[in-house]
C-alpha cells in the first residue's frame, strides 16, 4: 500500500504525525551509530613471538637497539621498566613484563591504544604521542610481542624485523 503526498495530506493530523516518527525512527535505526571497537580482522595480526622465553631490555640492546632513557611504568600495569631508544633511525620502545603470559594480558590492550590499534587515548594526536611531562612526540604505529617483551615501533613492523627477529639468537 503506496500513499501519495496527496493523499497523505487529506488524512487527519495524528495519521501523519504517526507516520513520520515511524518514518525518522526507520531512518534513525537504520543510520545508527558506530561503536567505537576495531575489528581485528581488519588489521595486521600482532606479531607474537617466542612465547617461552624471557629477556631484558639488554638483551634487545645486544641486538643493536641504542638505549636512551628509561621511562616510568607507572601508566603502565604489570610493567618492570620502560625503556626509549633507537634502532635504524627508528623510535623503539621496549615495554618489560615478568612474563610473556603478563605482556600480553596487561600489556597488549595498551600497546593496542598507543599505536592507534583501539581507540586513541587524549594523549594521541593525529598518531603522534605526546609526553605531558618532556613534551617529546613520539609515534607508534605497531608492536611486536616478543616472550615477555613488548617493542612499539614508530612506523611499520618491518623496520623493526631485524631487531625482533635478532631477540634470543
Amino acid at each position: 500500500m503506496y500513499l501519495s503526498i496527496n493523499q497523505l495530506l487529506v488524512r487527519p493530523r495524528g495519521q501523519i504525525f504517526v507516520f513520520i516518527v515511524l518514518i525518522i525512527a526507520l531512518i534513525g535505526i537504520s543510520c545508527g551509530e558506530s561503536d567505537d571497537s576495531v575489528v581485528e580482522s581488519d588489521l595486521d595480526p600482532v606479531q607474537i613471538t617466542l612465547p617461552d622465553s624471557v629477556f631484558t631490555a639488554d638483551d634487545v640492546a645486544a641486538v643493536g637497539w641504542k638505549k636512551s632513557k628509561e621511562l616510568s611504568p607507572e601508566t603502565l600495569p604489570g610493567a618492570t621498566s620502560v625503556w626509549y631508544g633507537f634502532y635504524q633511525q627508528r623510535d623503539v620502545e621496549v615495554r618489560v613484563y615478568e612474563s610473556h603470559d603478563e605482556a600480553i594480558s596487561l600489556g597488549q590492550d595498551l600497546a593496542d591504544t598507543s599505536t592507534g590499534r583501539r581507540k586513541p587515548s587524549s594523549m594521541i594526536d593525529s598518531g603522534a604521542i605526546t609526553n605531558a611531562q618532556t613534551n617529546t612526540r613520539t609515534s607508534y604505529l605497531s608492536y611486536a610481542i616478543v616472550g615477555n617483551l613488548i617493542l612499539l615501533c614508530e612506523i611499520k613492523i618491518e623496520d623493526c624485523q631485524p631487531l625482533l627477529d635478532g631477540i634470543g639468537q
